[in-house]
């Protein structure tokens, strides 16, 4: 009887620890799975001196193996080469958390790629952060991703520059991507490139990659360039950029194409503030494909050394609707818009063929602007047998430095065809407003142009031209300016209800032998000693005026 009450007993105590067993070891597997993924549990140290790459790279592994989650680094600066991320897995690196490049650059492989590289070959260059033909992938936190870029100061230095250095992110032909939150800081390369994605979501995002922070300096005083571009879109569709901070010692945002059968579309920019040792907002200047249907609004872009805003197709694209609206400007050393069609034609696949480039259809629009470079006009420039197309400028209000003399304004610019493309390109341009060369239906519509500095040029200077608008223009002169208008070799043009906002010799003087129905309508010149002026070998029949009030 004894016995069995014990054995009762016994039975009862087994079964009860079996069953705390087996409910302990449930909650433990319902916190391994429960997606959260800490790199401290596959050995990561996180004290800034051990390599962590293969405790985070298992981290995303189980991650993704378990059906996705986050890989959570926390308390800690994780140093690492190249990791993968895997489809369905969020990295998140919390506040006060950093993830660093390593100091060895054989922790950055060149890796085998279904896709090409810059150059053609069938490979990806080097990066801190990869991931191809992944989906549902993300970067959040408040933490920092360190691409150590000073430890790379003395090189090496080879095109393109992630052939030898690291990127901190570069995403290829992945989905439904969204970075947020996290700093970019000190990259050894372009900061964070995306090539061939789909529905990309960047938001919030800082980018803090700028050795040579002081725009009043040389360029690069402090230390060499090493090419940090702040964010680039390499044929990407369905890409929303907002709210983003941009400090980069490169280009800023660049929009561009490196294969003849691919495109950058549907991309929208907004709420960015940008500041740059190069260009702010850029489509170009790779630009093999195509490049279309882009909005950029509501953005701030200040001490700045090239361009601010930058449109071009110089290597073949077809670059159409693009639409820039609602931008601030201040302190560009460079010039405030830069509109260019070339023909550089450089090759980024190889046996390919050459795109037959245009350029058309670019609205830009409440723009304000001061401190805009002293010799760099804006400029739309087109080839003799390729016009730019189909450019409406509106609500336009910029301050440049000024200081043109009147040598300047009878400078005879050369095409430079195949030379790389920005602002500067020309030189000292022979107007200190707008310079527009080589273009077919150009509208300017209430557009206020001044200088700070004595400019004796032209407020504006066209030549070859079909269609060219002027209405509401409120411009600059100084007594000594030869004009305010200067056109030569255009037809079809309707120069209405503009005025010189100081006193000038000429309001509008023509030259060329090819110019033909022009028209000056409503505009108020009691600034101006002469209306027109007829240059030699000009056809005083080509042009019309109406109702001009003296």
């Amino acid at each position: 009887m004894i016995n069995l009450k014990l054995t009762s007993l016994n039975n009862i105590i087994l079964i009860i620890s079996t069953y705390l067993i087996l409910g302990i070891s449930g909650v433990y597997a319902a916190e391994e799975n429960n997606g959260l993924f800490d790199p401290f549990q596959y050995g990561a140290k996180g004290d800034g001196i051990t390599l962590d790459t293969r405790a985070i790279q298992t981290a995303i592994e189980k991650c993704n193996a378990e059906g996705g989650g986050r890989v959570y680094l926390h308390n800690g600066c994780f140093i690492s080469g190249t990791i993968y991320l895997k489809s369905n897995v969020t990295l998140e690196i919390e506040n006060g958390a950093i993830l660093k490049a390593s100091n060895n650059l054989a922790d950055f492989p060149n890796t085998i790629s279904n896709y090409p590289s810059y150059t053609g070959e069938m490979i990806t260059n080097k990066m801190l952060i990869y991931a191809e033909e992944v989906k549902n992938i993300s970067i959040c936190g408040r933490g920092i991703i360190d691409g150590n870029g000073d430890q790379w100061v003395e090189g090496p230095y080879e095109t393109p520059s992630f052939s030898v250095r690291p990127r901190i992110i570069h995403f290829r032909a992945c989905e439904n991507i969204k970075i947020s939150g996290v700093t970019l800081y000190n990259s050894a390369s372009w900061v964070e490139s995306y090539q061939s994605c789909s529905n990309l979501v960047i938001d919030g995002i800082n980018v803090d990659s700028r050795a040579n922070k002081d725009i009043e300096r040389p360029r690069f005083e402090v230390a060499r360039g090493r090419n940090c571009d702040g964010l680039d879109l390499i044929d990407c569709h369905n890409v929303r950029i907002s709210n983003c901070n941009i400090n980069s010692e490169d280009d800023g945002i660049c929009l561009k194409s490196f294969s003849p059968n691919e495109l950058c579309q549907n991309i929208v920019i907004s709420n960015c503030i940008v500041s740059t040792n190069a260009s702010g907002i850029k489509i170009g200047t790779e630009t093999a494909g195509g490049i279309r249907d882009i909005t950029i609004n509501n953005c701030v872009v200040y001490d700045t050394r090239g361009d601010a805003l930058a449109v071009m197709t110089v290597d073949g694209a077809k670059i159409e609707r693009v639409n820039i609206s609602n931008i601030t400007l201040r302190n560009i050393k460079g010039t405030a818009i830069f509109i260019r069609l070339g023909k550089r034609m450089r090759y980024y696949r190889k046996d390919v063929k050459f795109n037959q480039p245009y350029l058309k259809d670019i609205m830009i629009s409440n723009v304000i602007g001061s401190e805009i470079g002293a010799v760099y006009c804006c400029s739309v420039c087109g080839l003799s047998d390729a016009s730019v197309e189909n450019v409406k400028m509106k609500d336009i209000q910029l301050q440049f430095v000024g200081s043109g003399n009147l040598s300047d304004a009878n400078l005879n610019i050369s095409e430079k065809e195949s030379s790389y493309p920005n602002g500067r390109m020309f030189g000292s341009l022979p107007s200190y407003g707008f310079y527009i060369r080589h273009a077919k239906n150009i509208t300017l519509e209430n557009i206020e142009l001044s200088f700070l500095n004595e400019d004796q040029r032209p407020a504006i200077w066209c030549d070859d031209v079909d269609g060219l608008y002027i209405k509401a223009l409120k411009a600059k002169a100084f007594i000594q300016t030869p004009e305010l208008i200067r056109l030569k070799d255009i037809r079809e043009s309707i120069i209405s209800e503009s005025y010189p906002m100081s006193f000038v010799k000429t309001f509008l003087s023509l030259y060329g032998d090819k110019n033909d129905h022009i028209i000056l309508k409503d505009n108020i010149l009691k600034k101006a000693k002469l209306n027109i002026r007829i240059g030699d070998n000009c056809d005083r029949s080509a042009i019309t005026e109406i109702g001009t009030i003296k």
